[in-house]
């Protein structure tokens, strides 16, 4: 399954560490690593009360942006998905600050896959930290643009791969996502059925004038300079 290492734990003394193992679906799979033997053990397993998470898929596909770019997605669902375009979809981004959006696990994402049997698809756009700080510059200040392109360009790959048909996507994001959600929503209403749009940053002219925005200039540029 495609997961993450959340956490490692160790001293100095020991010759062994601990190692957390999370994904989209499993809250964590705890390991130890012993030096001494190479060995990997498993220690423990965080269970989920009446969630089984071997009904569902997890696959990673690459799709083609506007300018060429190749941009990653993460696909959820159960295996016995029909890909006809019926399926609705959460399609989530975020896309800034150099924050890479990596495989962990979300209680009210699995209730909602289980009981809707949808499609959850996580867009790891330009921006972000996923692939270094070339990736993180090629989506920030005059390149914001990219980002918006990567995420239309995902729900356009959801929808192109029979995942789900524009009519059915949602697209959701919270912040700096906010923003990605709401500029998509006016380039490209056609892609989408509906838009989350949590605590947007939606005011780009006077964003850095309010409680801690002027921190994001680092992405956004100063509205008030003008170069």
């Amino acid at each position: 399954s495609i997961c993450c290492i959340h956490g490692v734990a160790t001293k100095r003394r020991y010759d062994f560490f601990y190692f957390k193992v999370v994904s989209f679906l499993t809250p964590g799979d705890i390991y130890r690593y012993d030096f001494a033997t190479d060995a990997t053990t498993h220690v423990k397993a965080i269970a989920v009360a009446d969630f089984d998470a071997s009904q569902f898929a997890i696959e990673q596909q690459w799709y083609a942006s506007k300018d060429g770019t190749k941009v990653p997605m993460f696909l959820i669902y159960k295996k016995t998905l029909v890909r006809d375009g019926s399926a609705c979809c959460l399609l989530y981004g975020y896309g800034g600050f150099n924050i890479p959006i990596t495989p962990g696990f979300t209680a009210s994402r699995c209730v909602w896959l289980d009981n809707f049997s949808g499609v959850l698809a996580i867009a790891n756009i330009r921006g972000g930290g996923e692939f270094g700080e070339a990736w993180h510059e090629g989506g920030i200040k005059h390149n914001k643009q990219n980002v918006f392109d990567d995420f239309q360009a995902a729900a356009a790959h959801v929808a192109a791969e029979r995942f789900s048909a524009a009519p059915r996507i949602t697209i959701m994001g919270g912040s700096n996502g906010g923003l990605l959600v709401a500029a998509c929503a006016n380039q490209a209403p056609h892609l989408f059925g509906c838009v989350i749009n949590m605590v947007g940053v939606n005011d780009m002219l006077r964003f850095h004038k309010f409680t801690i925005g002027y921190a994001w200039c680092s992405d956004f540029g100063n509205p008030d300079d003008a170069a």
